[in-house]
């Protein structure tokens, strides 16, 4: 300040050369002032800069310090110039600090040059940013095709989920899962009358007889240890009733491979066990009844040969009443051997031998019966030596007789049929017995475990069978 002031305050009568350095004394001052003030305010406006910017590398730290402080001490040092004047020694001294900053600085940036070399130019960090935009382009392309491929799979699984859920609904199916402890933890299409909830977290043990729940439990852990399916059919009473079920068990295994339980499919095959019993026992029924019909059938054979004299006959009578035979079989086949109707029995074996005939002159009456398998083989054999014999010889051998066939149960609950014939040629009591009287008389009543009366009075034959309640199978 006091080199400024002697500067403006010098006297008039210096000499000319003073008055020239005066004047650049000045200068120089003022020129020390700007300089200060500006590396005053370029310090400022950096550190403004860098904070608004909001980077904050370590190196940028240490190079603006290094700038602010080097600039700083320049203006201290061209502001105390022109304070005190060149050679002053608060000037020297500022000097000498900024030399020593401006060093420091230099050695700073050199060694932070690798760095700041590596750094990426405008042009290169453009071209980035457009190579970063086109990547953020095909990304929002690839996400858009994920979504729709996410969507479809959704969409197909959807559909596979209802398709498996109308395979198994209705269908004696259901498909569980379980953990090592053989806790359910999913339930699909349980059996009728059971809600999959109450099955979730309970055991087979809990649910199941002790025999059921350790044959299937057993099957199970057989399927963890081995990593092998499993299969087991057992029976066993669930909710009041007796079933039978098919096991298919697998071992299931997480993302590792680890076996973390079961997965299985249990199919009900109630109805087929009990169609399997029913076959076994038709069979046995078959094979005995075959048994039978052979020796009944050999045996009329014998007796139809005994009583024809010439082999056309034989062939006719013997063949007759194999059809017969077979019609009976017939109904017992349609109805699973359970035994078959009276009054359809009645009309078969007549239809037979009255195709041609009026209905006025075949008269049945009677409630429908059903009849064991024996009963419906004897009496259907008993009905068509009767029809044959009415064809031939009684009331059916013209158009002017008649057949009644009627039936009703007595009060010993024995069922009474009646054959009665009326209308046909005069009857007389046959002097020799043939084989249809024997059939009727001895086979049939002897079969039936009944009792048999054929009689001939003049107005037709009169045949009464009486037919045990053991013989009859349902009534109505």
């Amino acid at each position: 300040m006091a080199h400024i002031l002697n500067v403006l305050f010098a006297t008039g009568d210096s000499t000319q050369p003073q008055a020239v350095t005066s004047g650049l004394d000045l200068l120089h001052a003022l020129a020390d002032g700007i300089i200060a003030a500006s590396l005053f305010l370029i310090p400022a406006a950096l550190l403004v800069i860098y904070l608004r910017r909001g980077e904050r590398r370590a190196s940028d730290q240490v190079l603006l310090i290094l700038f602010m402080l080097l600039l700083t001490s320049s203006g201290l040092t061209h502001f105390a110039s022109a304070l005190f004047g060149p050679g002053h020694d608060v000037v020297d001294i500022l000097t000498a600090f900024s030399a020593l900053l401006a060093l420091t600085a230099a050695i700073v940036i050199w060694r932070l040059t690798p760095e700041l070399v590596r750094r990426p130019s405008r042009d290169r960090l453009q071209s980035e940013i457009a190579a970063h935009l086109r990547t953020l382009e095909e990304l929002k392309e690839t996400r858009q095709q994920l979504e729709q491929r996410v969507e479809a799979r959704t969409k197909e699984l959807a559909e596979a989920k209802q398709r498996f859920e109308i395979a198994l609904r209705g269908s004696p199916i259901m498909v569980f899962t379980q953990d090592r402890d053989m806790r359910f933890t999913w339930v699909h299409n349980p059996p009728s009358g059971i809600d999959p909830a109450c099955l979730l977290g309970k055991t087979d043990a809990e649910i199941l007889s002790p025999e059921a729940a350790a044959s299937f439990t057993a099957a199970k852990r057989r399927a963890i240890e081995t990593g092998e399916s499993q299969t087991i059919e057992t029976n066993f009473e669930l909710s009041g009733r007796r079933r039978s079920y098919y096991l298919l068990t697998e071992a299931l295994h997480d993302d590792k491979g680890d076996a973390i339980g079961t997965t299985s499919v249990a199919v009900e095959i109630t109805e087929r066990k009990e169609a399997e019993n029913q076959l076994r026992l038709l069979l046995r029924e078959l094979t005995h009844r075959s048994k039978n019909l052979l020796a009944v059938i050999q045996a009329i054979a014998r007796q139809t040969a005994a009583r024809t004299k010439t082999i056309d006959d034989f062939l006719d009578r013997f063949g007759a009443r194999l059809v017969a035979i077979g019609c009976s079989q017939d109904l017992l086949v349609a109805d699973n051997w359970h035994g078959a109707s009276l009054r359809t029995l009645v009309e078969q074996q007549l239809n037979m031998h009255t195709a041609d005939r009026s209905d006025s002159q075949i008269v049945i009456d009677g409630e429908d019966v059903m009849l064991k398998p024996e009963a419906v083989q004897n009496l259907g054999l008993a009905l068509h030596e009767l029809a044959t014999n009415a064809q031939k010889y009684g009331a059916l051998s013209s158009g002017r007789g008649s057949v009644r066939i009627h039936w009703q149960f007595c009060e010993s609950d024995q069922l009474k049929l009646t054959w009665e014939e009326r209308g046909g040629p005069p009857v007389s009591t046959p002097e020799r017995s043939g084989f249809g009287r024997a059939m009727i008389e001895s086979v049939v009543g002897k079969a039936l475990e009944g009792e048999v009366k054929l009689s001939f009075p003049a107005k037709g034959v009169r045949c009464v069978i009486m037919i045990p309640e053991t013989q009859v199978a349902s009534r109505g």
